[in-house]
């Protein structure tokens, strides 16, 4: 084995320091030849040991102390690849006409009932709406939408001919209606005479009122 290495390195070392035209060149002269390639790869050697020792070290150190700030420019970067600038404008615009749709205040749902009864009126019933207070249970603090809530009742006008067909017409114009208002729940009952009375409760979506609320 020492001897295969010995006969490996004579070749290389002849190789490596020949003279062209001088297979007997004195041994100073192959020295010569050699330093054209010992010294870039002594360059290469000390650059690498140099980074390997030095800089990364103090790459790593200078990435561990500003791991927090690495984490919040990649988040950053993963935001702007999730959703383009179009994607964002439209976002805003459907979150601009939902918020339209949400009372400001509790108080607005007063004159949104009288719509709604202004509204069965011209459908062949006769309504009377009253709110429900603290009918909702208290927000958590990160909350920005409250609901209120209201009962109602229809009866049917003298005129009505065709009662059910327009309440089907009337409770689409409730859902229809601006601001949102939901229909929660509905009990149908007819009396001796066969006319139909209406019980609904209805929610509307309000823009909750806290400290956090701009």
């Amino acid at each position: 084995m020492k001897n295969s290495l010995q006969n490996f390195a004579r070749v290389c070392w002849r190789i490596l320091t020949e003279v062209p035209g001088w297979p007997d060149a004195p041994r100073n002269l192959r020295i010569r030849r050699l330093f054209p390639i010992v010294m870039p790869v002594a360059a290469l050697m000390l650059y690498f040991l140099w980074n390997l020792v030095w800089v990364h070290p103090r790459i790593q150190r200078v990435r561990t102390a500003h791991q927090p700030i690495l984490a919040l420019d990649q988040e950053v970067a993963d935001l702007q690849l999730s959703g383009s600038d179009l994607h964002a404008s439209k976002t805003a615009t459907r979150a601009a006409e939902v918020g339209r749709t949400l009372l400001t205040e509790p108080s607005q749902l007063v004159p949104a009932l009288e719509k709604l009864k202004a509204t069965a009126h011209e459908h062949g019933w006769e309504a009377t709406f009253h709110s429900i207070p603290g009918s909702t249970p208290p927000l958590p603090p990160e909350a920005q939408v409250s609901f209120v809530m209201a009962r109602g009742k229809l009866v049917a006008a003298a005129g009505n001919t065709h009662p059910f067909p327009s309440l089907l017409t009337c409770l689409e114009q409730f859902s229809m209606s601006d601001p949102w208002i939901d229909l929660m729940r509905l009990a149908l009952r007819a009396d001796e005479q066969g006319q139909p009375t209406v019980e609904v409760y209805l929610r509307a979506g309000c823009r909750a009122s806290h400290e956090k609320t701009p």
